[in-house]
């Protein structure tokens, strides 16, 4: 193909409007990001890093979840090292205090509380034992959730992390690579994809799959669960994706939590879920080998990708007709908010308080 055809191509598979250049990508995207265990609070303050966001979250008194950023206004100091008072984390250094909104309490031998004492503050989620913290002021959509479902029905699985050698939005636009399902993972498509929008911050493609691959993974899913799979993968801000993979006697859910991680590489958390069924006692043995069983089965899916994904780049010069629905996806990622130039946010997402509360039914 010529560069001419290929721009061709480029511009019929971005919809009208040629595929956008790295520049045009968020550096760090006003959007939610994987945060933590919840559990590892209770010794004391945590950091949490986000791309080249540093955060401390600490615990109040009142058992909420607080996240400030991590360097203390005053000298700098990293406020993970100190230790939290009430409701206050107070700085390993002078012994400046913040509360949970970034607002000085207390600063030891000062007259007046300077102006320049503030920290910054993350809105924060607490769900299922995970900590999630949104990049900005406040959350421009909910904490999202798979689509017609309840947190509180669902319990989540340890999560895993890899590397890759990617940057990130290059990873993000793989659900949407509806070529490489073929050629990595053997899957065949039995229909067209389906393409829409749910929110103003949200992508999503849904694509009957037959599962045709010769692994044990695959030969098992055949034998056990079905030859066939609906299904639907979301993202969410350019950092969250919830897939959803429908099979003939089971439904998989997936939560991927990504940040960029230096300038071509990417942190990536996956999260599995599953459903809460039968009674308490038989519900916590079941519940752990089915979590297990479906974190096994992701880790093998996602393996073929993670070894695959090693020093790609973004080549949009070089799209195809095939790369119709990854090139539309990068333009709608391109206009993805930084956190140093939000839109309005949506009235009902402007604390973690309200986005927690719409985020299950809404399909958020």
């Amino acid at each position: 193909m010529t560069t001419a055809q290929s721009l061709r191509a480029t511009t019929k598979a971005a919809g009208g409007a040629p595929a956008p250049d790295a520049a045009s990508f968020p550096r760090l995207p006003a959007s939610w990001y994987f945060a933590g265990l919840s559990r590892r609070l209770g010794g004391g303050p945590m950091l949490a890093e986000f791309g080249d966001r540093r955060a401390v979250i600490f615990r109040t008194a009142g058992a909420r979840a607080a996240a400030l950023d991590a360097r203390c206004s005053h000298q700098g100091a990293d406020l993970s090292r100190g230790a939290v008072v009430a409701d206050a984390i107070r700085c390993p250094f002078h012994g400046w205090s913040f509360d949970a909104s970034g607002i000085c309490t207390g600063a030891p031998g000062v007259c007046e509380v300077p102006p320049f004492a503030r920290q910054r503050a993350y809105p924060v989620v607490e769900r299922h034992g995970l900590l999630f913290a949104f990049n900005g002021e406040r959350p421009l959509f909910p904490l999202p959730f798979f689509e017609d479902c309840d947190p509180h029905d669902f319990v989540a699985g340890r999560p895993f992390r890899f590397i890759g050698d990617c940057p990130w939005y290059v990873l993000a636009s793989n659900g949407f690579d509806v070529a490489h399902f073929q050629s990595v993972h053997d899957r065949r498509m039995l229909a067209p994809p389906r393409v829409d929008e749910p929110h103003r911050f949200a992508r999503r493609l849904r694509v009957p799959w037959e599962v045709t691959g010769d692994s044990i993974f695959d030969r098992l899913l055949r034998r056990f669960v079905g030859r066939t799979v609906d299904v639907t993968i979301t993202n969410w801000g350019g950092t969250m994706t919830l897939v959803t993979g429908e099979f003939r006697r089971a439904k998989s859910y997936i939560f991927i939590a990504t940040a960029p991680w230096h300038t071509d590489r990417t942190e990536v958390n996956v999260i599995v879920f599953a459903q809460r069924r039968g009674p308490a006692w038989l519900d916590g043995v079941s519940r752990q080998l089915s979590l297990g069983l479906r974190r096994l089965f992701t880790q093998g899916f996602l393996r073929d990708d993670i070894e695959r994904l090693v020093g790609i780049r973004y080549r949009p010069e070089r799209f195809t007709e095939a790369d119709a629905e990854m090139a539309a996806f990068y333009r709608w990622l391109a206009e993805m908010p930084q956190e140093d130039r939000l839109p309005c946010s949506d009235s009902s997402s402007t604390s973690s308080e309200s986005a927690e509360s719409g985020a299950g039914r809404r399909g958020a």
